[in-house]
């Protein structure tokens, strides 16, 4: 942001000037002290865009600040640190931070930890920097020259139960990032390739792997074979801890609060009546901007930059600004909007809006608004904050008071966009018998459901015989969204592995939805994949086609499918599938789930053991989703809550009956969906007798063309298409 000059006398000097006891942020109460906190990531790469990786670092930081009597402090980012610092009462504390992604297998997320002790005593104002360092296991393929001139199609697949990537060809030197499930401790490999026309497999196991190194698989040639095939080949493992290539600063923006008022809510009152007041601009290290911007014929300013004649003329005019140092370079501003600027503004209909932005040395920015409405209104309709005024159904409305003598104060609201008529609430604050200005009140709505609807509301008063006589102008506030799947709309597709498995999600180190494609492509076929043929909003939906997948007469029957969960292994040419995902339910209870279909069912073409239906049945689909807030204790090993086994000789199915299931909703598709549109269905969710009150924390949903396709039993053809799925509460 660039700065104009004020009556052409801004200069280059900074305005450095330490204050003294002046300032209200300065006293602290007796027994507290104040820790300002940044976090430095010591990244084992050399980071090409430093803006990009501090913003992401920035918003994944978590910082604990805990005591003996345990955590004390939680931030979920950098930004919810306030610069102004963090007040704790005397004693010792330990400062955690983990910053970075945390993915079971990764070429490109990586997750850090540090944490620093520091003891707190009275008055005392420290910087703590707590050092992230990496907290990965990390592993790497390298093959020897005359290997690698012997070698075709080389994967080398590294991983643990929870997730595993494949270094494909022998030049890939790529470093594989890994965090390990709880109590495994190695990291298993598999070597695939082919040597003088032969193909070849080789496993091991790497033990006792730590954080923070690297295990480098050396490919070299063992000199005492000369064998086709794999014999020839040996690999060595080097563990080496990994050192810190670049050092990347993670500190929050500075921060700008008003003193005794929220800034993010409009200050109200007719002219001449409103006072000074003072905004305070906190930065942990050095400001190098404090602009104004949008004063009515004054030009906008910097008060860092301002020359100390600029400086006069501004507190002529009634602003003047305070800098005070703290340790370790953090800065506070206070700045004052004076009552000889504020009472000269005239009441208008659109409110003042004065800008205040803020930058400091390492480039951080931060802006805020100072808005003044001033006009004779005896109320006004105040901003509700979305973050603590909206739930998923309810709603609260903030209303000011700006005369004395108001006999009722309340508020008209209805949902936008709907032909409902306004409705009349009281609202609450103190009881009284007038209202006085300088009064705030407000009022909760709640709905019947949780469902997200945008509210208007508008501020009234009046007497007791008309209490909307006034109607103040109307604003808005949304309840806040109900927890939904990731990639519920289905736009997010990619290839998992070497042979083009398609997969429901943005990669496969970060899936919720899985198919069976990783058995089908064995025989190169994908039955599950995006398609823009069907679709109810944005560019894809899911085809789920059911296919014979095999050579000639040879194969089976693969059954096109999706299913909240995680493909686990093939095993034989059968598959194991573990259903459920950990979910985040946030307190409530789906009843219901939406989505979209079409289904075009074909008659049987092939059977298997166990299924019910016989060849030149028509086929059925099938979709259901059940919640659970424990594991099946038989199958479940910390990868899935459930595990389905198609093989016969240890063959699990899904039973919906189960004791660990809490709620279940399912819809047989017995029939073609009419025309050619996607169509929309509701499936109800029933819980369990006992279930009524416990929250999920598991949820799986499973779509399939073929309702026997875990039988290898369907049409070959039955094409089910899904799209837009969404949990109702």
């Amino acid at each position: 942001m660039k700065t104009s000059k004020i009556f052409s006398a801004l200069g280059a000097a900074v305005i450095l000037t330490a204050l003294s006891g002046c300032s209200e942020e300065q006293s602290l109460p007796a027994g507290e002290g104040k820790i300002y906190v940044t976090a430095r990531v010591n990244s084992d790469i050399v980071v090409v865009s430093r803006a990009e990786a501090e913003e992401d670092l920035a918003a994944s930081t978590q910082i604990w600040i805990s005591s003996a009597q345990g955590v004390v402090r939680k931030y979920n980012s950098m930004s919810e640190l306030p610069p102004q610092g963090i007040t704790l009462i005397n004693g010792e504390y330990t400062v955690q931070a983990w910053a970075g992604k945390v993915a079971y297998a990764s070429f490109t997320d990586r997750w850090f930890e540090g944490s620093e002790t520091v003891e707190i005593g009275a008055g005392d104002r420290k910087s703590i920097e707590v050092v992230c360092h990496i907290a990965n296991v990390c592993a790497s393929v390298n093959y020897d020259p005359e290997v690698a001139q012997r070698l075709s199609d080389a994967v080398m697949t590294i991983g643990t139960r929870g997730g595993s990537l494949d270094f494909e060809g022998t030049d890939d030197t790529r470093r594989g990032y890994y965090m390990m499930p709880e109590g495994t401790t190695s990291l298993d490999w598999t070597l695939t390739a082919t040597a003088d026309g032969k193909q070849f497999t080789k496993t091991g196991t790497i033990e006792n792997v730590e954080p923070a190194h690297e295990y480098r698989l050396n490919i070299v040639s063992n000199a005492e074979f000369d064998e086709i095939g794999g014999a020839w080949i040996q690999i060595e493992v080097d563990d080496t801890m990994i050192e810190s290539e670049d050092n990347i600063i993670i500190a929050a923006p500075p921060s700008i609060i008003g003193s005794g008022f929220d800034l993010s809510k409009p200050v109200t009152g007719e002219a001449g009546s409103i006072g000074l007041r003072n905004i305070f601009v906190s930065s942990s290290c050095e400001l190098t901007d404090v602009e104004i911007h949008g004063l009515p014929e004054i030009d906008d300013f910097d008060f860092v930059r301002a020359t100390d004649e600029v400086i006069a003329e501004l507190a002529e005019l009634g602003f003047t600004s305070e800098l005070t140092d703290h340790e370790q370079g953090a800065q506070i501003m206070k700045v004052t909007f004076g009552e000889k600027f504020l009472n000269s503004l005239e009441n208008r209909e659109e409110p003042y809006v004065f800008e205040i932005f803020a930058q400091d040395i390492n480039g951080k920015q931060a802006t805020a608004n100072f808005t003044l409405k001033i006009s004779e209104a005896p109320i006004y309709t105040t901003p509700s904050d979305p973050e603590k005024d909206a739930t998923y159904n309810s709603v609260t409305f903030h209303g000011d008071v700006s005369k004395d003598g108001i006999e009722t104060v309340g508020f008209e609201y209805r949902v936008k966009d709907s032909d409902d008529d306004w409705t009349y609430t009281s609202g609450q604050a103190q009881s009284r018998a007038a209202w006085a200005k300088g009064d705030t009140y407000f009022q909760t709505i709640e709905f019947p459901d949780a469902n997200m609807r945008e509210v208007e509301y508008r501020a009234t008063c009046g007497s007791i015989e008309n209490p909307t006589e006034f109607k103040a102008e109307i604003m808005t506030i949304r309840t806040k969204p109900t927890p939904q799947l990731p990639n519920s709309d289905m736009e997010q597709w990619s290839n998992s592995g070497t042979k083009n498995c398609v997969i429901p999600a943005p990669s496969a180190n970060d899936a919720f939805w899985d198919c069976g494609n990783h058995g089908s492509i064995t025989m190169g076929k994908n039955v599950t994949d995006k398609t823009t043929e069907k679709r109810h909003n944005g560019t894809y939906a899911a085809k789920l086609q059911s296919e014979f997948v095999g050579l000639g007469s040879i194969g089976k029957l693969a059954a096109g499918n999706i299913c909240v969960g995680k493909y686990l292994k093939t095993d034989g040419t059968d598959g194991v599938f573990g259903f459920g995902r950990a979910f985040d339910f946030d307190g409530l209870r789906p009843t219901a789930l939406r989505l979209w279909m079409h289904y075009t069912p074909v008659a049987v073409t092939h059977t298997g053991s166990g299924a019910t239906l016989s060849k030149g049945d028509m086929d059925m689909g099938h979709i259901f989703v059940a919640l659970f807030d424990e594991t099946d204790p038989d199958t479940a090993d910390g990868v899935a809550p459930f595990i389905v086994r198609t093989k016969a000789k240890n063959a699990k199915y899904f039973d919906k009956k189960a004791s660990w299931i809490m709620a279940y909703g399912e819809k047989i598709l017995t029939e073609a969906t009419a025309g050619n549109d996607m169509v929309e269905l509701t499936i109800p969710i029933d819980y369990k007798a006992g279930a009524e009150s416990r929250i999920p924390r598991y949820i799986t949903i499973v779509c399939t063309a073929s309702k026997e396709g875990d039988y290898y039993t369907g049409g070959s053809g039955s094409t089910l298409y899904v799209d837009d799925f969404q949990l109702l509460y």
